[in-house]
């Protein structure tokens, strides 16, 4: 198996679908969301009904932890493969957290894992840009149009709380880059709680070191703000030809 690690915005989507194209990929699971839809919303909640909003589904994913403290890598433990397959690996997108990590590298023996990083901006700078509908926070009324568009984009960075996972400095340089792309403050305030949340539950570098600590040998790490998408993709698949 071929495990992706990392965070929303760290570059996941771009990486799955480069390696799909790899022939000697036996399948492709259900990826994270299929999974959390399936089986652990409905854990939690007693109802097949979707749960749309981001915020939400990490309330009860949270929950599901209580009961279940590997998370996501307790459930890739309780699949089976179907009969039938082609030799070759199978891919997973994907874990995080300290505790997924650490329950997959030690119930998936023969996995591999690749790990994206990615800071707050740059994870944020792909959520205003991808305008994926999953991408959705309910944060109430939205803020009345400003005069000074960057005043008004400080706001809704500082109402999400993404000011608090970046220096002050940061956070205004942001700011000004979103304001002069003409992004909603309301859209940009949503997809910021969304990575404030998602900060709130699953930690990148204590993933990260569980794993090199638990599977160092089979554990990539690659800083996908130091590399562009065609740079990780091909990082990626060299990685996974050489297993």
């Amino acid at each position: 198996m071929i495990v992706l690690v990392g965070l929303t915005g760290a570059g996941k989507t771009t990486t799955v679908g480069r390696l799909q194209a790899l022939p000697r990929l036996a399948a492709t699971l259900p990826d994270r969301r299929a999974l959390t839809d399936r089986l652990i919303l409905p854990m939690m909640t007693g109802s097949p009904d979707p749960v749309s909003d981001r915020l939400e589904r990490f309330r009860l994913t949270a929950a599901f932890k209580d009961r279940h403290p590997g998370g996501m890598g307790d459930v890739l433990g309780w699949l089976m493969l179907p009969p039938g397959l082609p030799p070759g690996p199978v891919l997973f997108d994907g874990l995080r957290g300290e505790a997924e990590a650490a329950a997959a590298a030690t119930g998936l023996p023969e996995a591999r894992f690749l790990v994206l990083e990615c800071s707050a901006v740059g994870r944020l700078r792909r959520l205003c840009g991808r305008n994926d509908p999953f991408d959705r926070a309910a944060l109430g009324q939205a803020e009345p149009a400003a005069t000074d568009a960057v005043a008004a984009m400080r706001r809704a960075l500082a109402a999400s709380g993404f000011d608090t996972l970046v220096a002050p400095a940061v956070a205004g340089r942001i700011a000004v880059e979103l304001a002069g792309a003409g992004i909603d403050p309301a859209d940009v305030a949503g997809k910021a709680a969304i990575i404030v949340e998602e900060s709130r539950h699953y930690d990148p570098a204590a993933a990260r070191a569980a794993l090199l600590l638990r599977a160092p040998s089979r554990t990539l790490v690659i800083d996908t703000d130091a590399l562009g998408s065609d740079q990780v993709a091909a990082t990626a698949v060299a990685w996974s030809a050489a297993a």
